[in-house]
């Protein structure tokens, strides 16, 4: 189990070194996270502390060590002898298989068995590991050329939504390339974005934000 723990002090570097005495570790060893930055008021009037979420990175040892044993299981039918690289954070981790020569076999028909394998995995370490996490597995970029396809297509969209009036729909996607979609889209001041649906079904719905056509375009995109 992760420990995360808040500490406060007077400053951010101070409620750092109370996390490092705490859990006797170096700053480079914990994970940190700024949660308010303090104030220290008018003439030291109406100051506010400083508070920093701070969690082991050694915590993470484990989970990368089941990870790597889940995700060689998996790929040693498909790869022989597979070499992997892991980057954790504290939300997700990320698998990248090292062998250019076979990524095109893990990757599969428009991503669909690496797709697959990615279910898997998640599947099986959820019901190892206490805390949720998400492990993403990539192959020879395939996930960094997915994630710009997702955002031309955002912006493709977006552009066809303003042309037409017509709001329009992306497929079903998970709640990670949703957010891809989201992001791409947040500075356009002429669009809303907003997920529908359910479950695997949910979806980013793209309308215009002229006056008294979002409940028109909305229905049309749904209709699609």
């Amino acid at each position: 189990m992760n420990e995360v723990k808040q500490f406060e002090a007077k400053n951010v570097e101070s409620a750092i070194e109370k996390a490092c005495s705490f859990f006797g570790k170096e700053r480079e060893d914990l994970f940190i996270e700024i949660l308010d930055s303090g104030s220290s008021g008018i003439f030291g009037l109406g100051g506010r502390n400083s508070i920093v979420e701070v969690s082991p990175k050694n915590e993470y040892k484990d989970l990368e060590e089941m990870v790597r044993n889940v995700v060689h299981r998996l790929l040693e039918p498909i790869v022989q002898e597979p070499q992997i690289e892991i980057q954790t954070n504290e939300k997700r981790i990320h698998v990248l298989l090292e062998d250019s020569d076979n990524s095109g076999l893990v990757i599969g028909k428009e991503g669909q068995t690496i797709s697959a394998l990615e279910y898997l995995i998640n599947r099986i370490v959820d019901k190892q590991w206490s805390d949720k996490v998400f492990i993403q597995l990539d192959a020879g970029g395939y996930r960094g050329r997915q994630d710009e396809s997702i955002r031309q297509k955002a912006l493709f969209l977006a552009k066809k939504v303003k042309e037409t009036g017509k709001a329009k729909s992306t497929k079903p996607m998970s709640s990670y390339h949703r957010r891809l979609v989201h992001m791409a889209l947040q500075n356009d001041t002429d669009i809303l974005t907003k997920s529908k649906g359910e479950g695997s079904l949910k979806r980013v719905l793209i309308v215009s934000k002229r006056k008294g056509k979002q409940t028109k375009q909305s229905k049309q995109a749904e209709e699609e």
